[in-house]
């Protein structure tokens, strides 16, 4: 699977489902989609990054 081709979740501005797309589509359209993101800080304060895949 590329990058084309994975479907992302739209939603409403509540969050409720209201279909799919693919990502690239929906980053060009400026649709609003499900997403996640990692932050970690250790007690030293140092933060882990994510790196996302290609």
């Amino acid at each position: 699977m590329n990058n084309e081709d994975i479907q992302v979740q739209l939603v409403d501005q509540n969050d409720n489902p209201i279909g799919q797309m693919e990502k690239l589509q929906a980053h060009i359209e400026a649709k609003m989609h499900r997403a996640v993101s990692l932050l970690i800080m250790n007690s030293k304060g140092e933060w882990l990054l994510h790196q996302r895949a290609e």
